[in-house]
């Protein structure tokens, strides 16, 4: 193999695969990077995979000597990041073992594997369904942060993704909060609803690729094993998460008593300062809801007590509510409406937080209350 790339292109392409390659593994080829100038189309192909998650990806290049190899993903990532900005590579193996990484005065020998022993990725399978970039990466967004930490919990370890004829929805929870977000979008080719669970780390992966380069639209395929997403020259390939999601609209608070709106802005900012003397462990705050006032409290045996005031348009009884400032936090960074509301009944039934305004979609955070 002997081919001549753009740093720059290369290094682009390499930065959305690495991430996915395994650090340290019992299968040294899954550190690797499979390079493959066996195309006819003035490209090569490039893949990395830890085979629950594949990325394969294209890039422009200029082939000498067909071939394929199968190179350490991070040495070459950062071998190619300190070249020059502006500079070409070469790259031309010497056996299917060793491999010369070529640009002006640097040279680099580098030792590989054959690319046979590197793992296949499958081709897209299904009827694919076209969703457009910019609502999948919002929807990600809005819900990615609170998918559950925990391993054992196998079947919240993911996002629901729900499509209907007419709308898209995904859904994540931890038992503690839950994040819910739906946007309208006609599926006429879909012929009978879809449910499907993503594994955190294919969604965390789709996210970066989403955010790097503004994809108008994602194909999205699934067959009995796999999960497909394809962004123009990219193909995410994930294996799907089995197992049986909570029902999220047994979750979801009804007719909740109490109303209040708040500037965005000025609650998340309120709840950042009360929260720098928060219990590291608990990071327990705590509502103290009054007529005109809104008591934001933390108590920390080792640090001390913070508190601050906040007016509210309240005429209730008196309630006092305990919430994980982490959750309250993670929605406020995410919600884009100037406003929020946080409807609630007392201390013992879960808080709604919701965008306040006209949107184009639906966003509901649920957060259930800590013992105060």
């Amino acid at each position: 193999m002997k081919i001549k790339v753009s740093r720059s292109e290369l290094l682009h392409e390499l930065s959305q695969i690495t991430p996915v390659v395994e650090k340290s593994t019992k299968l040294p080829i899954l550190s690797h990077i499979l390079i493959d100038a066996n195309r006819d189309d003035e490209t090569i192909s490039l893949a990395g995979s830890d085979l629950d998650v594949s990325i394969k990806t294209s890039c422009p290049a200029n082939i000498e000597e067909k071939g394929a190899i199968a190179i350490p993903a991070r040495e070459l990532t950062d071998l190619v990041r300190y070249l020059p900005e502006d500079s070409d590579i070469e790259i031309c193996t010497e056996d299917s073992e060793r491999v010369f990484i070529i640009s002006g005065k640097s040279k680099s020998r580098m030792v590989c594997l054959p690319d046979e022993t590197f793992p296949e990725i499958p081709a897209i399978g299904g009827e694919d369904i076209t969703i457009p970039g910019d609502i999948l990466r919002k929807m990600i967004q809005m819900t990615i942060f609170s998918v559950t930490q925990e391993q054992s919990r196998f079947t919240l370890n993911g996002i629901l993704l729900i499509l209907n004829r007419n709308f898209i929805k995904m859904v994540s929870t931890d038992g503690h909060r839950m994040a819910y977000v739906e946007a309208t979008k006609e599926f006429e080719n879909l012929e009978k609803d879809l449910k499907i669970l993503i594994p955190k780390k294919t969604v965390a992966e789709l996210y970066k690729i989403l955010q790097a380069d503004q994809y108008l639209f994602v194909q999205f395929a699934n067959d009995e094993n796999h999960l497909f997403f394809k962004m123009e020259n990219r193909l995410l390939v994930s294996r799907l998460l089995a197992g049986q999601f909570p029902n999220y609209e047994l979750v979801i608070p009804r007719n909740l008593k109490n109303k209040l709106i708040f500037t965005t802005q000025k609650l998340k900012q309120s709840v950042n300062r009360v929260n720098v003397l928060a219990d590291e462990i608990s990071k327990r705050i705590m509502f103290k809801i009054t007529s005109g006032q809104m008591l934001l409290r933390t108590e920390n045996i080792k640090k001390g007590e913070a508190e601050m005031e906040i007016e509210i348009d309240y005429s209730g009884a008196d309630v006092s509510l305990g919430f994980n400032s982490q959750y309250l936090l993670e929605f406020l960074n995410v919600v884009e409406s100037e406003e929020v509301i946080f409807e609630f009944s007392d201390n013992e039934a879960p808080g709604l937080f919701r965008p306040h305004g006209e949107l184009d979609y639906v966003y509901k955070y649920v957060i259930m209350p800590m013992s105060i």
